[in-house]
């Protein structure tokens, strides 16, 4: 699941959308993956878009709000925890008829297969979730897991990455095992139709978005997109990261979240979702 792009909300209802400093067109496609086939975009109605605009904004303001108290790593990770408490928040306050759509289950872990991008904040937050709840020896098992991982996806280019599927390496029978503590993206995806995710897992060729839920995604995604408009408005690293390398790099190099927290780069390059061509 790639990084969205990141989303500007102006007060004249104009959106500036980049993703790593590339420009994109059409919030309806860099939220809920459509558009109409002829360059036309499928806009959001009225009543969805005003939905969209104040979850963005609440979430801004919110996490804008922890940050500037935020002293070292405990305040840092509580006001990243404040933000994913907002995504499963904004889940159960969706109506009901659209959660009737949802095909995703526990147990269910297909999409679990999807190479994952992410940000800093989110792998640190799960990184401090496995070193609190996990046995040593499921610990060294994780860090064994995602060395594999990031040896997998070194040197591959953006195109090969987006089309290795390999199960995530912290799934255990199908079950996240970090579920509390899961990045943004794995709480803010859902589809209608199972099948077809297991398909797109089978060839990434199928193309997955024509059963994503619509005015869900777009309530998601305002909260996770907020979220992250925030925290890099606050300085802290805002690159796209390959969770399974990233996480290694977490959990075996405790310099990680030190250089993080000063506002640096989290992260060696060899991490990156989109690694820079050579000579970049």
């Amino acid at each position: 699941m790639t990084r969205p792009a990141r989303v500007r909300l102006q007060p004249d209802n104009k959106t500036t959308l980049r993703v790593d400093g590339r420009s994109l067109a059409g919030i309806f496609v860099a939220v809920c993956g459509r558009s109409c086939g002829d360059g036309r975009v499928i806009m959001f109605s009225p009543a969805l878009e005003k939905q969209r605009q104040q979850l963005y904004a609440d979430t801004t303001q919110g996490m804008a709000q922890r940050l500037r108290s935020v002293s070292g790593p405990v305040e840092m990770l509580a006001a990243v925890g404040w933000g994913l408490q907002k995504l499963e928040q904004t889940y159960t306050e969706t109506p009901a008829k659209e959660l009737a759509k949802v095909a995703c289950c526990a147990g269910c872990g297909i999409c679990c297969s999807v190479p994952v991008d992410v940000q800093a904040h989110e792998v640190f937050y799960t990184a401090e979730f496995i070193q609190l709840n996990f046995s040593p020896a499921d610990l060294a098992g994780v860090i064994e897991r995602t060395a594999a991982r990031r040896a997998s996806v070194a040197g591959l280019d953006e195109e090969a990455r987006s089309r290795l599927m390999q199960p995530c390496s912290l799934l255990r029978d199908g079950s996240c095992t970090v579920y509390a503590g899961r990045p943004e993206i794995c709480r803010a995806h859902h589809s209608n139709n199972a099948e077809i995710c297991t398909a797109h897992v089978a060839d990434p060729d199928v193309d997955p978005s024509p059963d994503y839920i619509p005015v869900l995604r777009a309530r998601m995604f305002a909260v996770m997109l907020g979220m992250d408009a925030a925290i890099e408005a606050a300085g802290y690293d805002d690159r796209a990261y390959d969770f399974g390398s990233a996480l290694h790099e977490a959990l075996t190099n405790s310099l990680c979240r030190v250089r993080w927290l000063q506002r640096k780069r989290a992260f060696p390059e060899s991490c990156l979702a989109f690694p820079h061509p050579a000579g970049d």
